[in-house]
């Protein structure tokens, strides 16, 4: 069995390093893989808060016209189009824009973290 400590962190492990994967290794193989990490860790991060939320407490599911997974993996999506905009830009003109994504995805992660904290 893996530590308590260790399995509660993998998630924002595999994020953390698809990150780093993808703002620090110029190559698309690298970025590739990155990418793989970042949704593994979202994916993961989602099927176990999904499991862990009150039967009890307010529904999401089923109100608004966004598909669950595509609602689930927004900051994901966010976090990971800012990066690659980082990396791949070819004018300084899109640092900005990437900046607002990585800061837009880190935002909801860190609200919906929030929100779905169990007590």
């Amino acid at each position: 069995m893996i530590p308590e400590r260790l399995y509660e962190t993998l998630p924002y492990l595999y994020v953390v390093s698809g990150s780093q994967t993808i703002l620090w290794l110029p190559h698309w193989t690298a970025a590739l893989s990155g990418v793989v990490l970042i949704f593994v860790g979202a994916a993961v991060w989602v099927i176990r808060t999904d499991k862990r939320r009150s039967p009890y407490g307010i529904k999401f599911k089923n109100q608004g016209g966004v598909p669950f997974w595509c609602y689930e993996l927004q900051p994901f999506i966010y976090l990971t189009s800012g990066a690659l905009l980082f990396n791949f830009a070819d004018s300084f003109l899109l640092y900005p824009s990437a900046m607002i994504l990585l800061v837009l995805g880190i935002q909801l992660w860190l609200c919906r973290i929030c929100w779905r904290s169990h007590s």
